[in-house]
């Protein structure tokens, strides 16, 4: 699933290509579960309507529209957006067309379906917006949120960091880095996790974000970013993936866990 510097990816191409557009059609091939809510009024709520921007909050694209309303969208497994000239019939995986007055298309494409699209009149009807933690690369992010709100936590870490209540954007792949980075076994108590191991972990965090949005994000398998191209980040992972080969510190065989059904890859020795 694309994670926080894939959607930022995302999100700074499609700012690029249509803001200042206008939506004057929009056409959807496969609606279930991808369209949520009525199909008509689906339509209806977008034509005539400018992007005005586009936006980011965890792995949500938020697209602001004018008059004022929301498109919401959730990439999900393997969502994306295309940006194109109009197509004379859609392909295999075009879920959705959104026909713009410059006579191109931003088509909403997605082999698996798990993707999501919404419309609100306002962002705090998003129950899904409502429940997200704190951005990781927002000031937020601070050593005071973590010993307050986590200080006493049993929970390993690893599932903590992927908690989007608790920090919002970050999956598997990044996680792993981070916890790497910052040299803490995944399988620790959160509670156990002392001030300057927090601070690690905060600095690890913001740095690798920012790495992975300068490289246009990482592509295991199946992202894709708005000209179709793939990410450069895969090129700097460490333990993500690495199951058997020999950690870039020590040497050590990398290896994979598995916590809550998601795997985990680590070096033994650099992460006791």
């Amino acid at each position: 699933m694309p994670e926080l510097p894939e959607v930022e990816t995302v999100v700074r191409e499609l700012r690029e290509e249509i803001c200042g557009d206008i939506i004057s059609s929009v056409e959807i091939f496969r609606s279930n579960p991808i369209v949520q809510g009525d199909l008509d009024t689906f339509q209806e709520q977008l034509c005539g309507r400018k992007f005005m921007d586009v936006k980011r909050r965890a792995k949500y694209l938020i697209f602001d529209l004018e008059p004022k309303r929301y498109l919401v969208a959730h990439l999900r497994m393997t969502g994306k957006f295309i940006v194109s000239e109009p197509l004379l019939e859609p392909t295999k995986h075009n879920r959705v067309w959104f026909n713009l007055e410059s006579g191109r298309q931003m088509i909403f494409d997605d082999i698996r379906c798990f993707g999501t699209l919404e419309v609100y009149d306002d962002l705090a009807d998003s129950k899904s917006l409502q429940k997200l933690g704190i951005e990781p690369l927002s000031k937020a992010m601070t050593l005071g949120y973590f010993i307050k709100n986590l200080g006493s936590s049993k929970r390993e870490i690893k599932s903590v960091m992927l908690d989007q209540k608790i920090i919002a954007g970050l999956g598997n792949i990044y996680v792993s880095e981070i916890l790497f980075r910052s040299r803490i076994n995944p399988q620790r108590s959160t509670g156990s996790i002392n001030k300057k191991e927090w601070s690690l972990i905060i600095k690890y965090t913001k740095y690798i974000l920012q790495e992975a949005i300068k490289n246009n994000g990482t592509t295991i398998s199946d992202f894709r970013r708005v000209d179709d191209k793939t990410g450069a980040f895969q090129q700097f992972l460490q333990v993500y993936d690495k199951k058997g080969m020999p950690c870039t510190e020590c040497g050590t065989p990398i290896q994979r866990i598995v916590q809550q059904q998601r795997s985990t890859f680590f070096c033994p020795e650099c992460q006791r």
